[in-house]
């Protein structure tokens, strides 16, 4: 089996996960990869360098970090249409399927003993003069003022007709894998992960009755800044990754996205008992 390793060094249990991770999965048979810029960092170790344009075939993806390294390496799962095993080596690490202190369980990935579930994704157009630029996001795509101290207004239609226009921060455009970042801080509800949907959460809206709504996935939703009386610039970022400045006279066309990312999963806690463990026991 072909894996290549994923991992955020600026954790700070990341380096050594890694290292017990290569050592186990080395052992089981398989052949661990890593992207250039990191595979230097364990030169000693019995790993191979990958890049996208080799014609080796990867059959997995672990990622050893917190979520946001997950996210990251979801991509890369997406692109190359193999499945993605988060450890968690960071401080929530609510997405991630396996502690790093409880690495034995990488002899049930080798054999094949887990699940396949399904994360739906969005898929963001934003249509420029001289062209259109594509995203994919697992979370969100967030449409908001950038690092202005004013509000923006910005109109949002579906194939049906009018939806609203907000006058706030910003929006966000999130997944229910989405539901549990960003989203959830703005004040939108928890969605569980196998109920496909769209929701629209406002970033701080200048509204008593501006609240999430949540969107059967279907929907296709067409965004655009109203301009009043200023010059207020936007901008759209996806997975807190890709930004870019959405001009006056763009459009952004947003969607479920045709792809699906593939998460490992050991079935061994519910959903629930993540939420409870990993958020709302936080207070």
């Amino acid at each position: 089996m072909n894996i290549l390793l994923i991992p955020n060094l600026d954790k700070r249990n990341a380096f050594e996960c890694t290292c017990k991770v290569i050592h186990q999965l080395t052992e089981y048979g398989s052949v661990c990869y890593l992207f250039e810029e990191k595979a230097r960092a364990f030169s000693s170790y019995p790993v191979h360098t990958y890049s996208k344009q080799d014609s080796t075939k990867i059959d997995m993806i672990i990622s050893i970090g917190g979520d946001g390294t997950l996210i990251h390496s979801s991509r890369h799962a997406v692109e190359m249409d193999c499945p993605v095993l988060g450890i968690n080596a960071g401080r929530l690490g609510f997405l991630t399927e396996m502690e790093y202190t409880a690495l034995d369980q990488l002899k049930d990935v080798v054999k094949g003993k887990y699940t396949i579930q399904p994360r739906m994704m969005l898929h963001a157009v934003v249509t420029k003069q001289d062209g259109n630029i594509e995203f994919s996001a697992l979370n969100d795509v967030v449409i908001s003022r950038g690092k202005q101290d004013r509000m923006v207004d910005i109109n949002v239609e579906m194939k049906n007709g009018f939806v609203n226009c907000y006058r706030a921060d910003g929006l966000i455009f999130s997944t229910p894998t989405g539901s549990t970042a960003y989203a959830l801080s703005a004040g939108g509800p928890i969605v569980y992960s196998s109920i496909e949907s769209i929701s629209i959460t406002p970033i701080c809206p200048h509204s008593l009755f501006s609240r999430s709504i949540l969107y059967a996935p279907e929907e296709v939703f067409t965004v655009k800044g109203k301009y009043i009386n200023n010059s207020e610039v936007l901008y759209l970022s996806a997975d807190g990754e890709d930004q870019i400045r959405i001009e006056p006279s763009d459009s952004i066309i947003i969607s479920k996205d045709s792809r699906y990312v593939k998460f490992i999963n050991f079935g061994s806690k519910s959903y629930y008992e993540k939420l409870n463990k990993k958020i709302l026991g936080r207070g």
